[in-house]
């Protein structure tokens, strides 16, 4: 029995501060996923070098149009906490998600991203929302120290994945491929 176009499954990718889609490892993630038959939406968020939380919301409200099991998310450092304010204000399970380099409270030297973090989190209602969570980070992250992505990893229960080199895990650190992260989102996907 074939399944329908509706059945395959959708990764859906949240870009960071200053990114776009073109940046760092979502390209080359978008093609290794596509080629293997799943559905992949990398978000472009707007004014990325100057975000606003609503306008970030908004623009997940209007583009991500799936919430169900086959549903899959990875979110990148701003992209993170964007995307949990997303997920927060839903209803239906999703498959899972991967967040990288993620925090989920304000950074002191980017008080410009306050907003995002101001209120906490709803982490009971994402833990029942997202049965599968891993969190990623790199010990050498000068941009959101890994402190705060065990910090993040923990209230949400979510497995955790420390690397010894990763920086931030940007193209300047040497990641325009990540086969980690393909690794544990593939690994996460119901296979095809």
């Amino acid at each position: 029995m074939s399944s329908s176009t509706s059945s395959a499954s959708i990764v859906y990718i949240i870009h960071g501060y200053q990114a776009t889609p073109d940046s760092h490892w979502f390209p080359w993630l978008k093609q290794m996923l596509e080629a293997e038959g799943h559905q992949v939406e990398v978000l472009a968020l707007p004014g990325p070098s100057t975000p606003k939380f609503e306008g970030w919301l908004d623009h997940l409200r209007a583009n991500i149009t799936r919430h169900d099991a086959q549903s899959f998310f990875i979110g990148h450092s701003l992209g993170s906490i964007t995307l949990l304010r997303h997920l927060e204000s839903q209803q239906d399970a999703v498959g899972g998600m991967v967040l990288v380099s993620g925090f989920a409270e304000p950074l002191s030297f980017l008080p410009a991203l306050d907003s995002f973090t101001a209120e906490p989190l709803n982490t009971e209602h994402l833990k029942n929302i997202v049965p599968q969570r891993l969190v990623m980070a790199a010990q050498d992250d000068n941009i959101v120290p890994y402190p705060y992505s065990l910090r993040l990893a923990e209230k949400l229960a979510a497995e955790w994945e420390l690397f010894e080199d990763g920086g931030h895990f940007m193209a300047e650190d040497g990641f325009t491929e990540f086969p980690a992260l393909y690794d544990a989102i593939t690994q996460m996907l119901p296979q095809q």
